[in-house]
C-alpha cells in the first residue's frame, strides 16, 4: 500500500509509557464479530471509556481508541495518523489468492486510503461530482426510485425492507449516478462483497479464491465501462471522472477503476444501506417515535441524524501513526494500528448530555457517522438526500408500518468498520380494494 506522503515530525527520543488505563487489557475482551458487542456494543463502550480509553486488542493488532475527545484529535492530526493501510487486508492472504490478485494492492489509491497530498489530488477531482447542487438535482429521480420500489411491496401488508428496499435504493441510485446498467445490480452487488469482505473480513483460506476471482471480475468490468466512456461520454459521473482535467493531473486507469469499482459504486451504497436499515429500526423499535414523524414530517432531517448517533452504520475507522504518539495519555510507538471507534464517541458523555435518549429536539446535535477532518465523507449529501427521502415516503405512504414481533434482525459485523442488520420484517394494514361494478371487491392486479 502507498506510504504516507507527508514527512512525520520527530519523534521523541525516548517515549514512557503513561499508565493512564484502570483496566489496561479491557481491549482484549472486545470481539465486533460475534456476541453482545454486536448486538449491543454501546455498555461495553461506556465502560472502555471510563476504565480503559486507549486499550490494545491483540485480536485485531489495533489500539482501541473510545473517547470523543481522543478521537478528534487523531481526525485533526492527519499528518501524524495515516489512512494510507487502510485498505491493508485484514485477512492473511493464500498464495493462491495472491497469484490470482496478481501483484499490486486489492484496490488501487482512493480517498479512502491515502494521505495529503495524494488524498487532496483525489478528493478534489472527484468531490465535484457531488457538489450540494448536483445532488440535490438528483432528489426527483430518487424520489421516483424509491416510488417505484415500494410500489412492488405496497399492496402484500408485509416485507422485508432490507431486500426489497435498503439494499435496492441506494444501489439503483449510485448506479444511475455512474452510468452503470441497472440490470447489472446483482452481480456489481457481489464483486462488492468479494471486494470490501476479503479487505476488511477474516476470510477462511479456502473462500479466498473465488472472492479475489470476483475482484479481478469487477476490475475488469469498471475497465470496460472506462473505455466506453472515453469513446462514448454521457451525462455519468464514469464520464466526468474519464474526461476531467486532462493532462498531468488527470486520472489513470488503475486510479479511475479504484474511485469507481470502490469509492463510488462501493461506498456509494454499502454504508447507506446499512444505516438506513438501522435507522428504519430505531425508529419502529419505539412506536411513539415513529408517530411522531408522521404528525410532524418536518422533523424527519432531524431524526435522521439523531439516528445516526445512537446506532451509527459506519462503525470505526483505521489509522495509523506514523511517529510516536501520546493519545488519551497512553504513549504509542509509530506504527500502532488505531481503530477509532466512531461508535463509542457517539455515546460519549463528555459531548452529548443522556447520550442513550432518543432526542430529537437534542441541541449541538452531531455524531462521527461521516466521519471527520480530512477524510469527511464526500457522499454525504447523497447519503442524507436518500435517508430523508426514504423516511418520508414511508411516512406518507405507509404510516401504519410496524415491526414484526420477535424478529430476530440478524446484526452482523462482516466488515470491521460497519454494522449492520441482515433483515427487517415489517407489516402493515392494507387497505381492501374499492368494490367493482358488481359490487364484488377488485383484485390489485
Amino acid at each position: 500500500m502507498p506510504k504516507t506522503q507527508r514527512p512525520a515530525r520527530a519523534a521523541p527520543a525516548t517515549p514512557t509509557p503513561v499508565p493512564a488505563s484502570r483496566c489496561p487489557h479491557l481491549g482484549d475482551a472486545y470481539n465486533p464479530f460475534k456476541g453482545p458487542h454486536l448486538q449491543t456494543p454501546y455498555p461495553f463502550f461506556a465502560r472502555l471509556r471510563k476504565e480503559a480509553p486507549v486499550s490494545f486488542n491483540s485480536m485485531l493488532g489495533m489500539w482501541l481508541v473510545s473517547r470523543q475527545e481522543d478521537i478528534n484529535e487523531v481526525l485533526n492530526n492527519a499528518p501524524s495518523y495515516s489512512s494510507a493501510s487502510m485498505l491493508t487486508s485484514a485477512s492473511v492472504l493464500t498464495d493462491e489468492a495472491l497469484a490470482i490478485l496478481g501483484p499490486g494492492p486489492i484496490l488501487h489509491d482512493s480517498p479512502l486510503n491515502t494521505d495529503p497530498p495524494a488524498h487532496t489530488r483525489l478528493r478534489r477531482l472527484l468531490q465535484r461530482g457531488f457538489l450540494p447542487a448536483r445532488i440535490a438535482r438528483q432528489e426527483a429521480s430518487t424520489r421516483q426510485l424509491a416510488n417505484t420500489l415500494i410500489d412492488t411491496f405496497i399492496h402484500k401488508g408485509r416485507a422485508d425492507l432490507v431486500s426489497e428496499f435498503t439494499y435496492p435504493f441506494p444501489m439503483h441510485v449510485i448506479l444511475s449516478m455512474v452510468g452503470v446498467p441497472h440490470e447489472d445490480m446483482d452481480r456489481v452487488k457481489r464483486w462488492c462483497d468479494d471486494l470490501f469482505g476479503l479487505i476488511f473480513s477474516q476470510v477462511p483460506p479456502e473462500a479466498q479464491p473465488a472472492m479475489a476471482r470476483g475482484i479481478v471480475e469487477y476490475r475488469e468490468y469498471c475497465a470496460d465501462l472506462i473505455a466506453q466512456r472515453r469513446r462514448e461520454p454521457r451525462e455519468d459521473l464514469t464520464s466526468y471522472l474519464v474526461h476531467t482535467e486532462p493532462g498531468a493531473d488527470s486520472l489513470n486507469t488503475p486510479e479511475l477503476i479504484s474511485l469507481l469499482g470502490g469509492s463510488l459504486i462501493g461506498a456509494g451504497h454499502e454504508a447507506t444501506t446499512a444505516q438506513l436499515g438501522l435507522i428504519l429500526l430505531n425508529l419502529l423499535a419505539q412506536p411513539e417515535r415513529w408517530q411522531a414523524l408522521c404528525e410532524n414530517p418536518s422533523l424527519i432531517p432531524r431524526a435522521v441524524e439523531e439516528c445516526i448517533r445512537l446506532e451509527s452504520a459506519s462503525h470505526g475507522m483505521v489509522r495509523t501513526a506514523v511517529e510516536d504518539v501520546r493519545i488519551g495519555g497512553v504513549m504509542l510507538p509509530k506504527g500502532s494500528r488505531l481503530l477509532l471507534l466512531y461508535s463509542s464517541a457517539n455515546h460519549d458523555e463528555a459531548g452529548h448530555a443522556n447520550p442513550e435518549r432518543y432526542d430529537v429536539h437534542r441541541q449541538n446535535l452531531h455524531h462521527l457517522g461521516f466521519g471527520h477532518g480530512v477524510h469527511y465523507c464526500l457522499g454525504s449529501h447523497l447519503a442524507r438526500l436518500e435517508m430523508c427521502v426514504a423516511i418520508e415516503l414511508f411516512v406518507q405512504r405507509l404510516p401504519g408500518l410496524r415491526l414484526v414481533a420477535n424478529q430476530d434482525v440478524g446484526y452482523h459485523q462482516e466488515l470491521l468498520i460497519l454494522r449492520n442488520i441482515t433483515q427487517l420484517q415489517v407489516e402493515w394494514p392494507v387497505e381492501a380494494p374499492p368494490p367493482g361494478p358488481d359490487g364484488a371487491a377488485q383484485s390489485p392486479g
